[in-house]
């Protein structure tokens, strides 16, 4: 068995899933600078702004419940191909829109493509990867995730000079395709396929990507041991042996909205033209920074990832996010001059960035993946991300009307108080899950339900 070649192909398909990451992050970035020129074609209220802005986060919602029982049905790899799809035709129809509902059921459409391919990639590169390389291949979805932001980022300032919205969009169709021709030669889980009585092709797989036989064994082992239980429903979610895991993996995806983090990234523009930075060329170029510094800080964080843990990351992370966010409701309320409370508001959004980039950014998208075993992961994973986009569906709808409403910095503030409530969350009930395997996390969560049982009686 040649452990450099498996090792080489496995790094391969890491990189090829998570372009999936692009796809998303470039749907994040590419509408804070296409806002700027879209009204210019088709004229909007700030209510059908923020629609526009949350529909595609609400058609995520939809994605989310439909990735689940369709991953768990016909596969990891076919998930990931039907998300591909779902976004090459998205953006056709919003090269096609000339309404406020034409774009909004463009928007709705690349929600589903975006919330199909949030659950379909993590939940494909977790059941790939050997126990002591998942992190790092885990967050290889949110490093591409933060360099689709950036490309959009730059994108969008390549055509701020002629305001063509529309070629904004048209190049994430280029990543899309890209990902729908590779993943036609890219092999199924193996664990989905010993979920569905495949356990030779299962063999055949572990043997492309496992540097020895030993290896080989083990993984079928651990995941037939994990697999003798039925499949799991959406009711086991709750059952008493796993709500604890439902909890905590619900918990991280709705906090980690309720920092704030899309809503800054799809209006920085707009958040730094309000706090007094110049022009739109000027304005995107800082947005442009901001996207940047975001991938730079992932890559640092997924070199540590392995080494510190994730608990460690998140903790960090999560609260100089809150810090961060005091910070920028101070600069807002006592700010005098524009021009310096512009500045000040650029450096406090590049703290929150770093923050956010080597902690929540990163973490999150691996925990939720592991805190959930076999036979419920794709519905878990689901389950959590349904209510990940409602927060932040949410939040892009109305977070124009609760700035003008409430001001500025108590919109910072009231972020820094939901980024208090995740800090907790995550650090009374969050465990080290650092080279464990999925199948080790599970038998954690099944032996403290044993221990509590024993205590109840």
């Amino acid at each position: 068995m040649n452990h450099t070649k498996n090792k080489t192909f496995l790094f391969w398909i890491a990189c090829l899933v998570s372009l999936g990451g692009i796809l998303y992050g470039y749907d994040i970035g590419v509408i804070s600078g296409a806002l700027l020129f879209i009204q210019n074609s088709i004229p909007m209220t700030d209510t059908q702004t923020g629609i526009i802005v949350g529909a595609v986060l609400a058609g995520g919602l939809a994605g989310t419940l439909l990735a689940g029982p369709v991953g768990d049905r016909y596969g990891r790899r076919f998930l990931i191909l039907l998300s591909s799809v779902i976004f090459m035709l998205g953006v056709c129809l919003i090269l096609l829109a000339h309404s406020f509902l034409m774009m909004l059921y463009a928007r709705l459409l690349l929600g589903v493509g975006v919330g199909v391919v949030a659950v379909a990639v993590p939940l494909y590169v977790a059941e790939i990867v050997p126990a002591q390389d998942r992190g790092k291949y885990m967050t290889f979805f949110q490093l591409l995730l933060t360099f689709g932001i950036v490309l959009a980022y730059v994108v969008d300032l390549i055509f701020t000079s002629t305001g063509n919205w529309r070629a904004m969009f048209a190049v994430v169709l280029v990543p899309a395709l890209i990902l729908f021709l590779g993943m036609l030669f890219l092999p199924e889980t193996p664990r989905w396929l010993m979920a569905n009585n495949h356990p030779h092709r299962a063999r055949d797989v572990l043997l492309q990507i496992r540097p020895s036989a030993e290896e080989v064994e083990k993984d079928m082992q651990l995941i037939q041991s994990s697999l003798r239980q039925t499949q799991g429903s959406w009711l086991e979610l709750f059952s008493r042996q796993f709500w604890v895991p439902t909890l905590i993996a619900v918990g991280i995806a709705i906090f980690n909205q309720l920092t704030g983090i899309n809503s800054f990234l799809q209006y920085a523009p707009l958040i730094l033209k309000n706090a007094g930075i110049g022009s739109d060329m000027v304005t995107m170029i800082g947005s442009a920074g901001i996207g940047l510094l975001n991938f730079l800080c992932t890559i640092v964080a997924i070199a540590l990832i392995d080494t510190l843990g994730r608990r460690p990351l998140l903790l960090t992370g999560v609260a100089g996010v809150m810090v961060s966010e005091c910070y920028l409701g101070a600069v807002q309320y006592l700010g005098q001059d524009p021009f310096i409370t512009g500045l000040l508001s650029l450096a406090g959004l590049f703290a929150f960035i770093v923050f956010f980039a080597i902690g929540p950014g990163v973490v999150v998208w691996l925990a939720i993946s592991e805190l959930f075993p076999t036979r419920v992961r794709g519905k878990g994973i689901a389950f959590c991300l349904f209510f990940n986009s409602l927060a932040s569906t949410v939040l892009a709808t109305f977070f124009l009307s609760l700035s003008h409403t409430l001001g500025m910095s108590q919109t910072y503030w009231l972020f820094a108080f939901f980024t208090l409530a995740y800090f907790l969350i995550a650090f009374f009930l969050l465990p080290e899950t650092k080279t464990k395997s999925l199948e080790e996390i599970q038998f954690h969560f099944e032996k403290k339900h044993a221990l509590a049982a024993d205590i109840d009686k």
